[in-house]
C-alpha cells in the first residue's frame, strides 16, 4: 500500500511549494539522517539527503544540479554528461572540481546569472563556512555579500510540465539556522527557511516495513506476528533517527536476537549494554524481600510494602509504556527527616542488584541557582565546563541500571524540575553535548521533607505535623502540603501528575520503633568495636540509662538517636580506651555512663580470653 504521507514529509511538501517563489532555501535540523524517499510508484525506501534533494529537484524540473562542499569541492549530479560545471568556469576532473570559499563565491554568481533550463547549486556543510559569525573574515564577508545580492537579482523562468517559474535556485544545508549570518537570512523575502524534523512514526514504520523481514526469525513469521513485531519497533524507537532505526536492526541480525525479542536491541543499542539486569533479578528475592528491608528501614511497613510493589512492577514490566521509554520505576518519598527514606533507596537497590554502588545520589539542595542544570547536563557549547559533561547524564550513561535518588527535590530550582518532566515522560534527557542519555532501566527516587514545617505569619518556620498525631493525620497533612506546593508555589502540577499514586509519606519514629533502632545501633556499634580487637559489652543499667539519653528526643527520627549515641557512647568510649592505653585483645565492661556536659563512663578492665 502506498502511504503518501510518509514519502512527502512536511521539509519536503514546503521545499516544492516555495520552488517557484524563493530563490534560495536553507536546510537545518535532521539533515544527515536516513530521508524517506519514493524510488517508484508505491516504493519507498530510506536515503541519504544528499540523493533525496537531487532526485526531488530533478523531478520538480531541475535539469542541471550541482553538489559543493569544502572537502570535495564542486561536483555534478545532473546531467550526467559533465557538462554544467564547465558553463560554471570550472575544470572538473571525473566529474569533480576542487574548490574552496572563495571559488564558491564567484562560482555562485555564474551559477545564478546561468542562462538555459533552472539549475540547482547545493551547498552543503554550510554552517563549516564560518569560522565565527560574529566577526566574519574578509572572503567569507565577501561569499554572504554577494549570495544576499543574488538572491534578490535571480530572475524566474517556466520549467517542467506545468510550466512553473523556476530560479536558479541556491540551497544551503546547515546545522542550524543561526549558523549563517542574520543580516543575510532575517528579513529577507527572498529565502526561504526550511527545518528537517526528526522522522515520525509514519517514517519510521515506511522503513521498519522492510526491515523486519531481514531480522532472524521473521522469514517463516506469520503476518499477524510480523504486524505485532513492526508496531513494538516503530513504538519502542519513538525519538530515534532512522540512521538509528537501521543501526538496531544491523545490531539484531549480528547478535541473532529474534525479530519478536526486537525490544531487546532498541535496548542494547540505547544504552550500550547485552545483559538486562532486571531479567537476572532472582524473583524470590524479591518476594521474600520485605523481612530484608524491614531489617534496615524500622516502623515504616506501609512504606515498604508500597514500595515492594512498585519494585515488582518494575521487574515484571507490567504498566510499562509500550514504547518502552520511561523509566523502570517512579517514587515520591515523603516525611520527617530521619525516618529512614534514603535508607529505604539504598536498601532497595542492595534488593535489586545486591550492591549499594548503583545507587546514585544527588543532593538537590546544591542545585537551588537557576543556572545548576547544567551541572547535572552538562554545559551548552562554548560555556565553561562543555568539554566535563553533565553529572546526571554521566553518571546514566555510565550506570544505565541504578537507583536514582533525588534527595530533597523541593529544593532544587523550578528550571531543573522542568528537565524531570522529560525524564518521566519519555525517560531522555539531551545532554549540553546534544547526546541523548536514557532513563529507561533506572529506578527514580525522590525524597522530600515538605509538608512537615509550613511558614508562619512572620514567615518563621512552624510544625505541620507532630509526633502526637496519628499516621493517616500525618499523611493527610504532608500530602496536603506536597499538592499546594507544585501546583500553587511551583505551578507545575503535572510533575506530581507523572508520579501518580506513588507519592509515600513515611511516619514519625514512634517510642517503640525508637527503641529497636537503639538496640540495634547499639548492637552494630559493639560488634564494630569487637572487629577492631576491643571487647566492649554494656550492663543492662548503662544501657537503660544511655536509652534514655538516646531516646529523650524522637524530631530528629533515627538520625537523631545515631547523633545522640555518638555523642553519649561512641566519644566516651573511644577517649576512655584512648586514654588508658588500651591494647587490642583485652576486654571491657562499661560499668556506668555519667551524662553531664560530657558524658563519661565507668570502663572496667576484664581478663582478656
Amino acid at each position: 500500500m502506498h502511504d503518501s504521507s510518509a514519502d512527502r514529509a512536511r521539509w519536503l511538501r514546503d521545499l516544492l511549494r516555495f520552488l517557484p517563489l524563493r530563490s534560495q532555501f536553507v536546510l537545518s535540523g535532521n539533515t544527515r539522517d536516513l530521508q524517506i524517499h519514493e524510488v517508484g510508484p508505491g516504493e519507498l525506501t530510506a536515503a541519504p539527503l544528499s540523493r533525496v534533494l537531487p532526485d526531488v529537484l530533478k523531478a520538480a524540473g531541475y535539469g542541471r544540479i550541482a553538489w559543493f562542499d569544502l572537502l570535495n569541492g564542486f561536483r555534478e549530479v545532473e546531467p550526467a554528461d559533465g557538462s554544467y560545471l564547465p558553463q560554471l568556469g570550472l575544470v572538473p576532473t571525473a566529474g569533480t572540481a576542487a574548490g574552496g570559499i572563495d571559488l564558491l563565491s564567484t562560482t555562485l554568481e555564474r551559477h545564478v546569472m546561468a542562462e538555459g533550463q533552472p539549475s540547482a547549486l547545493i551547498v552543503d556543510f554550510a554552517s563549516r563556512l564560518i569560522a565565527r559569525n560574529d566577526a566574519l573574515s574578509p572572503a567569507e564577508q565577501q561569499l554572504f555579500s554577494r549570495a544576499l545580492i543574488l538572491s534578490h537579482a535571480a530572475r524566474a523562468r517556466p520549467a517542467g510540465d506545468k510550466r512553473l517559474p523556476f530560479f536558479n535556485t541556491v540551497v544551503w544545508i546547515v546545522d542550524k539556522e543561526g549558523d549563517l549570518p542574520d543580516w543575510f537570512l532575517i528579513g529577507n523575502p527572498k529565502i526561504r527557511y526550511v527545518p528537517i524534523g526528526r522522522p515520525d512514526h509514519l517514517a519510521r514504520r515506511s522503513m521498519i516495513r522492510s526491515l523486519v523481514r531481514s531480522l532472524p526469525g521473521a522469514q517463516n513469521a506469520d503476518q499477524s506476528e510480523i504486524e505485532k513485531c513492526t508496531q513494538g519497533f516503530v513504538d519502542e524507537t519513538e525519538g530515534l533517527l532512522l540512521l538509528d532505526v537501521s543501526a538496531v536492526a544491523q545490531l539484531a541480525r549480528s547478535e541473532g536476537v529474534q525479530f519478536d525479542r526486537i525490544g531487546d536491541a532498541v535496548r542494547r543499542f540505547k544504552v550500550g549494554v547485552t545483559e538486562d539486569p532486571w531479567r537476572k533479578i532472582n524473583r524470590d528475592k524479591i518476594t521474600s524481600g520485605e523481612e530484608f528491608v524491614r531489617r534496615r528501614v524500622k516502623g515504616q511497613s506501609h512504606a515498604v510494602t508500597h514500595m515492594l510493589d512498585i519494585v515488582k512492577r518494575a521487574v515484571t514490566g507490567i504498566g510499562q509504556s509500550p514504547r518502552g521509554g520511561r523509566p523502570r520505576g517512579v517514587v515520591f518519598l515523603a516525611g520527617p527527616t530521619g525516618v529512614g527514606k534514603t535508607e529505604l533507596a539504598k536498601t532497595i537497590t542492595s534488593l535489586l542488584f545486591g550492591d549499594e554502588s548503583a545507587y546514585i545520589r544527588f543532593d538537590m539542595s546544591e542545585f537551588s541557582a537557576e543556572h545548576s542544570d547544567q551541572r547535572l547536563i552538562g554545559a551548552p557549547p562554548g560555556y565553561i565546563g562543555y568539554d566535563v559533561g553533565g553529572e546526571l547524564t554521566n553518571a546514566i550513561r555510565e550506570k544505565p541500571f541504578s537507583v536514582v535518588l533525588f534527595d530533597e527535590i523541593e529544593k532544587a530550582h523550578p528550571r531543573i524540575l522542568d528537565k524531570f518532566l522529560q525524564v518521566l515522560d519519555d525517560g531522555v534527557l539531551t545532554s549540553g553535548r546534544g547526546d541523548r542519555v536514557y532513563f529507561s532501566e533506572a529506578f527514580i527516587v525522590f525524597t522530600s521533607n515538605l509538608g512537615i514545617y509550613v511558614p508562619g505569619p512572620s514567615g518563621e518556620r512552624i510544625a505541620n505535623v507532630t509526633p502526637e498525631e496519628n499516621f493517616e493525620g500525618v499523611r493527610r497533612k504532608v500530602r496536603s502540603e506536597i499538592d499546594k506546593h507544585f501546583k500553587q508555589v511551583l505551578n507545575r502540577p503535572e510533575i506530581l501528575n507523572r508520579i501518580g499514586e506513588n507519592v509515600i509519606v513515611f511516619d514519625f519514629i514512634r517510642p517503640e520503633v525508637a527503641n529497636e533502632i537503639f538496640d540495634q545501633m547499639v548492637d552494630n556499634l559493639l560488634r564494630d568495636v569487637k572487629s577492631l580487637g576491643y571487647g566492649v559489652t554494656l550492663t543492662g543499667a548503662a544501657r537503660e540509662v544511655l536509652r534514655g539519653l538516646c531516646l529523650s528526643d524522637l524530631s530528629n527520627g533515627g538520625r537523631g538517636i545515631r547523633n545522640q549515641v555518638e555523642s553519649h557512647l561512641i566519644n566516651p568510649l573511644s577517649r576512655s580506651l584512648f586514654d588508658r592505653g588500651a591494647e587490642t585483645g583485652h576486654r571491657y565492661r562499661i560499668e556506668q555512663i555519667r551524662p553531664g556536659p560530657s558524658t563519661t563512663i565507668d570502663l572496667v578492665s576484664e581478663q582478656s580470653p
